[in-house]
């Protein structure tokens, strides 16, 4: 039986505050994880997993906004464009709208579950979420209805005057409110994806190697096998004369009439495909792990942005090069802005450069080194049980520190190089370290190494100038720590030494020294919460930790700043150098995150509007009153006529008055606003915008 749940619409406007700070200015996310794109009104927008929404006319040049809801970030799941605006769905209890793809706003949606893929057609949104739910935005007010099948819907589309819903069956509907089951459409695994084209509906098995054809919404199916159809398709569009789908593993299939494919070429083997769009004659297709591609035909592909690792543990400069560590591999960049893998090793944490090569060090005793980034050359005399955890350049010696063996129990390692490529092991003459006092992160300033030991207030100083006198450690006690806090991390940059204390519970301390024996605590900060790394750049003192949170001291004010936010994930690392006569400073860390900014920080404070009470604007329409006297006012002008209507919370319409071509602007009595809440909605010319205002008195 069909269950329809109605819902009414509870937005929070301009009036409550708009929930985007651009912020290109500052923070640029570089990889994204996508996982919606719509084309409208000249433009792609795009949505990520991380909070943000991303607007671009080619795929090259983009604009972005990230999402925030009281402080928190909120992930993204699909975006559609229809009606004159864009739709993008967050949780199951909300979505966002926006006229541009700029401006956007905060709707009530009143569900459990999210909206996973969402279309336009017969002037509505219609999405698809989990456990056999559809969802339709009609007459003001999101509903939910039940597909025949209980599992989760994967796609939809629309086009013969109907739609189609796809996921482990395929399923029909004239109006999206009942839906009834396709006709010879049954496939082992169930169907993935689904598109309208040249009069038909065409959808791709999840298993790849089947493709279902109709030439109507209702009428029986038919089944081919298609063995360039790969499994894993995501997401398929028709464009330019061709159905075009992507999916996992850089996998992707092209067809001009939906019964012969060939297979997609070019797209990135390392990322999975989340959404293909076709507008502006041409092609764009995005990935999980924020790569972006473009096609003419749909089938040949050209990379603007991508190639990520994941999990970025650390960023060393030399050469005229960045090069990234993490979980995955090593990735390389040029200018800090295009990065590509160049090694797959895995369990990476610290990467430095000196004696013109790239050291990198990570799990199992792991050490390799390459002379121009590209290549990566591993040392073979390590042992397996060694847990290598950092390493630094400096007087023409490389250290690497570590342990052998478990966090309580493990032995201090040390090893030297001068080149980079062999090794020796002063692990030996440092045992009276003690067990469970390591080295934990390394950094080389003003003629030393600084070694901080985990978990405690105590860093080793070493002048070493050659491999033997690598031996060689200074204790340091910071007092400056306060009790209960343990180091987790040391830099040198800009003439500044800044080491990261931090509690088990997530509070932290950024503490700074000239000498790198003399060591201070920055004011703490309450916003200033679970920070992983910390360095000196642009002026300040600049931390970053978990959700994405970037943290900057200005001596002006004394006081920490939370910068604009351009992600959700967890950032690891910090990193600043000069690079083509400009300074550019990165932060990395979870799921491939990579952030670029050659802005200095700034102390304005991130925050949604203050409510008004004599005018709400955002989207496409604002009231603003003058005394008793309201009037609603539209940011177009409309080239046919139309109608405003004003309806309360429940749904009861209060006022309704036509609004004829070239006329913006309508009066509304004191009945239509009296409620303090309203929903307005413009219809005309194939367009239909709905708002919610709320008049603070």
């Amino acid at each position: 039986m069909m269950c329809l749940i109605k819902k009414s619409m509870l937005m929070a406007l301009v009036a409550v505050g708009i929930i985007f700070a651009q912020s290109t200015k500052q923070w640029q996310n570089l990889y994204p994880a996508y996982s919606g794109l719509a084309f409208g009104n000249s433009k792609f927008v795009a949505v990520s997993g991380d909070g943000l929404i991303r607007t671009t006319g080619d795929g090259a040049a983009w604009s972005q906004y990230f999402v925030s809801d009281g402080g928190n970030s909120r992930k993204l799941y699909a975006v559609a464009y229809g009606g004159g605006e864009f739709v993008a769905t967050q949780s199951g209890t909300s979505c966002l709208r926006s006229g541009d793809g700029s401006g956007w706003y905060s709707e009530g949606m009143g569900f459990n579950e999210p909206v996973r893929y969402l279309i336009y057609g017969k002037n509505s949104f219609v999405g698809v979420g989990d456990e056999g739910t559809t969802y339709l935005f009609d007459e003001g007010a999101w509903e939910t209805y039940d597909a025949k099948q209980n599992g989760n819907l994967s796609h939809i589309a629309y086009g013969a005057d109907g739609y189609v819903i796809v996921g482990g069956e395929v399923e029909w509907s004239p109006n999206a409110k009942g839906w009834g089951s396709a006709t010879g459409a049954s496939v082992s695994g169930g169907v993935g994806v689904v598109a309208f084209g040249n009069g038909k509906f065409v959808a791709l098995a999840k298993n790849g190697g089947t493709v279902l054809t109709t030439d109507s919404v209702k009428h029986r199916w038919e089944s081919a096998t298609a063995n360039e159809v790969p499994p894993g398709m995501t997401d398929m569009v028709f464009g330019g004369g061709k159905f075009a789908a992507v999916g996992k593993a850089g996998k992707g299939c092209v067809s001009s009439d939906g019964s012969s494919w060939s297979a997609a070429t070019g797209l990135n083997p390392n990322d999975d495909f989340t959404a293909v769009k076709y507008g502006n004659n041409t092609f764009l297709a995005l990935g999980a792990k924020g790569s972006v591609y473009k096609s003419a035909d749909g089938k040949t592909w050209t990379k603007l942005a991508g190639n990520s690792a994941i999990s970025y543990k650390q960023i060393a400069y030399g050469g005229g090069k960045f090069a990234a560590v993490g979980d995955s591999g090593v990735s390389v960049s040029s200018d800090g802005k295009d990065w590509e893998r160049k090694d797959n090793t895995k369990g990476l944490v610290g990467v430095a450069f000196g004696a013109n090569r790239f050291v990198a060090v990570g799990d199992g005793g792991t050490i390799i080194s390459s002379a121009d980034g590209n290549t990566w050359t591993p040392y073979e005399g390590v042992s397996s049980t060694e847990i290598l955890t950092s390493v630094a350049f400096g007087s023409g010696v490389f250290v690497v520190g570590g342990r052998d063996g478990t966090e309580q129990t493990g032995t201090p390692i040390i090893k030297a190089s001068t080149d980079g490529l062999s090794w020796t092991d002063q692990s030996s003459s440092i045992t009276k370290w003690g067990y469970g006092k390591f080295p934990i992160s390394l950094c080389f300033g003003k003629g030393k190494f600084i070694n901080a030991i985990k978990g405690t207030n105590m860093i080793k100083i070493c002048e070493a100038g050659t491999v033997d006198e690598a031996k060689y450690w200074t204790d340091i006690t910071i007092t400056a720590l306060p009790d209960g806090y343990g180091l987790i991390s040391v830099a040198y940059a800009n003439e500044k030494f800044v080491a990261v204390g931090a509690k088990a519970t997530g509070e932290a301390v950024v503490l700074n020294s000239a000498d790198g024996e003399s060591w201070q605590a920055l004011p703490e900060n309450a916003i200033v919460k679970k920070v992983r790394s910390a360095t000196y750049a642009k002026g300040a003192y600049i931390a970053v930790g978990d959700s994405g949170n970037v943290y900057a001291y200005l001596s002006s004010n004394n006081s920490w700043h939370l910068q604009g936010k351009a992600t959700n994930r967890d950032l690891y690392a910090i990193y600043s150098a000069t690079s083509s006569s400009k300074e550019i400073v990165l932060a990395a860390g979870a799921k491939g995150a990579i952030l670029y900014t050659e802005s200095a920080p700034t102390s304005v404070k991130h925050a949604s509007a203050p409510r008004v009470a004599t005018s709400s604007k955002t989207g496409v329409m604002c009231i603003s009153r003058t005394g008793r006297t309201s009037a609603v006012t539209l940011s177009f002008t409309p080239n046919s006529a139309g109608t405003i209507a004003v309806y309360s919370l429940s749904g009861r319409q209060l006022y309704k008055t036509r609004l004829g071509a070239g006329e913006r602007s309508a009066s509304l009595p004191e009945r239509a606003v009296s409620t303090g809440s309203v929903i307005v909605r413009y219809s005309g010319g194939g367009r239909v915008v709905n708002q919610r205002f709320q008049f603070v008195r």
